[in-house]
C-alpha cells in the first residue's frame, strides 16, 4: 500500500500536478512515517514545491529530509537542491553552506551521479 500510495504521488509529480502532489506525498508521509521510500518523497515533495516555484517551502522539506537521516536515498539530492532553494531567494550564504557540507558529506557523489547537478550549484553561486 506505501509503495503504491508514493508512486502515485511521483506520477502526479511527474504529470506537473504539484499541488496534488504535495497533497499525496505529505499523506504518504504520515501514513507511512517509516516507510523505505521516505527519503525518496520528503526529497520529491520539496521539489514540488521547488518546480512550482516556492523555493522558501521547497527549502524546509529539503532541509528536513537532510536533517532526518543523512545516509537517506535521497538526502544528498535534498542537499543540493536546498543549496539551489537558497540561491533562488538569493540566500548565497546557506546555498554555500549547504554545497560546502554537500562536499564534504557525499564527496563520491560529488564526483559521480550528482556531479552535474553540484557543478552547476557551484557555478550558479560564489562561495
Amino acid at each position: 500500500a506505501g509503495e503504491d500510495e508514493y508512486t502515485y504521488g511521483f506520477r502526479l509529480w511527474e504529470a506537473k500536478l504539484y499541488p496534488e502532489a504535495q497533497q499525496q506525498l505529505a499523506s504518504f508521509l504520515q501514513k507511512f512515517p517509516r516507510h523505505t521510500r521516505v527519503s525518496f518523497a520528503r526529497n520529491l515533495l520539496g521539489r514540488a514545491y521547488l518546480d512550482e516555484g516556492k523555493p522558501r517551502e521547497a527549502a524546509t522539506h529539503f532541509f528536513e529530509n537532510y536533517q532526518a537521516n543523512k545516509q537517506g536515498d535521497r538526502a544528498p539530492d535534498s542537499l543540493l537542491y536546498l543549496a539551489e532553494s537558497m540561491a533562488l531567494l538569493n540566500d548565497t550564504n546557506r546555498a554555500c553552506i549547504a554545497l560546502a557540507e554537500f562536499g564534504d558529506t557525499y564527496p563520491a557523489l560529488a564526483t559521480g551521479r550528482l556531479k552535474a547537478q553540484y557543478d552547476a550549484n557551484r557555478a550558479r553561486v560564489r562561495c
